[in-house]
């Protein structure tokens, strides 16, 4: 259910900025006390300032956004005088579960043929029973192609910025690991048994299912760019002159897709506002494949952030450097600087869009280029 309405309406929307909401009251106040954090809350508060990059943006009096709709976030609403728009906590929970988006690929048939039978998800009252864990682990592994070489993940259901996950390898002493991180993944909904695989790539599609009429728009699609941590530290991609975003990736259009199958399925579900649905490319023995349908964010993403940018800057690239129809010019979104730093502006080549404000601890930007190289050679020195 949603939140009751408000009788006495707040004249001046809210914007909650729950990054890490997933993690728990004590989990996420420990992660905004980090600094790319800190950013990226006040980059979302900054989604909302006029004129907004989306329609839906725009914030009437008395209504709240929040970065994750949760219970919590929707009290917090309610007692400015707002009502949290979206949708309703539980239908959030309930999508934003890594569950959710592997039940839909496998019922749509989103899932390479090699990884058909290669996931199982834990339940939190299963993972009370460690030798039972670790006996259904090995089974599992037991099917998994020999490329894959019994290396896997054991993620949290409710998590973010790869936090909380233990990787082993079958075969090999990860017993103990496993049993250590059993209370904490019973915590966080329960588990998802994953095979760990060699990446070739990263993506993410950016969407927004209306309310009420659920209209699903593709914002974009985008190439994430991740520390060794697997922590997203900023998107690349393309736009052209109507502000139309891609990867650039040769699996783009498959990226959109399966995006698109599991928005409509959470859209089925109640769910209303922004998501992203994360994929990846990964390496095998007969050459490289898609895994669509990683995992479903119901909520805002630094891919929203990154989208908003890129449209704001629109108007400047089309007049500084002539971006017209049948082109496209090349971008890259980062939460601080690469190794190499930023570049300085070209009057013909390159803008570069600063978003640090005063007190920021990092330097976040947006660097749009036209030769692609360019901005390949300094991210692959980071």
């Amino acid at each position: 259910m949603k939140p009751t309405p408000v009788v006495s309406l707040n004249p001046t929307p809210v914007v909650l900025a729950n990054i890490a909401a997933e993690e728990g009251a004590a989990g996420s106040g420990e992660v905004l006390r980090e600094p790319r954090v800190r950013t990226l809350a006040r980059l979302f508060q900054a989604l909302f300032s006029e004129p907004p990059a989306f329609e839906w943006l725009a914030l009437a009096p008395g209504s709240a956004a929040a970065w994750l709709n949760t219970s919590e976030a929707a009290l917090e609403a309610e007692a400015q005088g707002c009502r949290l728009q979206g949708a309703a906590p539980e239908v959030v929970a309930r999508v934003h579960d890594k569950a959710f988006c592997h039940r839909v690929a496998q019922r749509e048939s989103l899932l390479p043929r090699i990884l058909r039978d290669a996931f199982h998800v834990f339940e939190p009252g299963h993972l009370t029973d460690a030798e039972a864990t670790l006996a259904r682990i090995e089974e599992v592994a037991a099917g998994w192609p020999p490329f894959i070489g019994g290396r896997f993940t054991l993620k949290p259901r409710l998590g973010t910025s790869a936090r909380g996950r233990v990787a082993g390898r079958v075969g090999e002493d990860y017993a103990a690991a496993v049993r250590g991180a059993l209370p904490r993944l019973a915590q966080c909904g329960g588990a998802v048994l994953e095979p760990w695989l060699e990446r070739c790539g990263d993506y993410s599609s950016q969407l927004h299912v209306g309310e009420p009429e659920g209209t699903i728009t593709l914002l974009g699609t985008l190439e994430q760019v991740t520390a060794a941590s697997g922590v997203v530290a900023g998107h690349r991609g393309t736009v052209d002159s109507r502000g139309r975003v891609t990867s650039g990736s040769p699996w783009d259009e498959e990226v959109r897709e399966v995006a698109l199958s599991v928005a409509l399925a959470a859209r089925d579900e109640g769910f209303s506002g922004p998501c992203g649905v994360d994929a990846f490319a990964f390496d095998t023995p007969e050459g490289s494949r898609l895994r669509g349908a990683l995992e479903l964010n119901a909520r805002f993403t630094l891919g929203t952030v990154v989208l908003a940018a890129v449209r704001k800057a629109l108007p400047t690239l089309k007049t500084r450097l002539g971006l017209g129809p049948g082109e496209r010019m090349h971008f890259y979104f980062g939460l601080d600087a690469p190794a190499s730093g930023w570049p300085e502006p070209d009057a013909a080549t390159r803008c570069l869009f600063s978003h640090q404000e005063s007190g920021d601890p990092l330097h976040p930007a947006l660097w749009v280029e036209r030769d692609p190289e360019v901005l390949s050679r300094a991210l692959d020195a980071s």
